[in-house]
């Protein structure tokens, strides 16, 4: 997941850079020409078209289905990051990284992001065993979870969060 600088907050547009052969950068700039378009606008419509052709191993109802990146994308984006990832954990499992598990699996083991009666948003489906997530509670914690994580990333096994109140 893209990270914005500390001191940047969200922002509404993210900075990519690329090392580009310069060949295909001259195709992208004669492009831009020809669609009178920016190079970021033909990057960023590019990009749409292949997820369009694109077939991802989506997870819903039950069953892995192969379905179009673009269509599944709608289901998985949120602006809120912590709940765009539990998207990902949930539709997308398959291409989790090996850091976005890490983070699952240290929710998954904490008590503190799971529904209960005092829960007041939650997600549309649930773990077995663990219930749905409490996203209130994950939005409220998201940033320390990710120190957390950070913190134990060298142990062996994963250690559950503990928020201090």
């Amino acid at each position: 997941m893209a990270k914005n600088k500390p001191s940047q907050g969200a922002r509404k547009t993210e900075t990519l850079t690329l090392r580009l052969d310069p060949k295909v950068k001259a195709m992208i700039e004669i492009i831009s020409r020809i669609r009178r378009q920016s190079i970021t606008g033909v990057v960023e419509a590019a990009i749409e078209e292949i997820a369009f052709d694109l077939d991802a191993p989506y997870f819903f109802d039950g069953k892995t289905l192969n379905s179009s990146l673009g269509v599944v994308f709608s289901e998985i984006w949120s602006s809120d990051e912590s709940e765009r990832f539990i998207n990902l954990c949930h539709h997308l499992p398959s291409l989790m990284t090996y850091e976005e598990q890490r983070i699952w699996e240290t929710i998954k083991s904490s008590r503190c992001f799971w529904e209960n009666e005092a829960s007041k948003i939650l997600s549309d489906w649930s773990v077995e065993g663990l219930g749905c997530v409490d996203i209130s509670n994950l939005r409220l914690w998201w940033s320390d979870l990710l120190d957390h994580v950070e913190a134990h990333k060298d142990s062996r096994t994963v250690v559950p969060f503990e928020p201090e109140f």
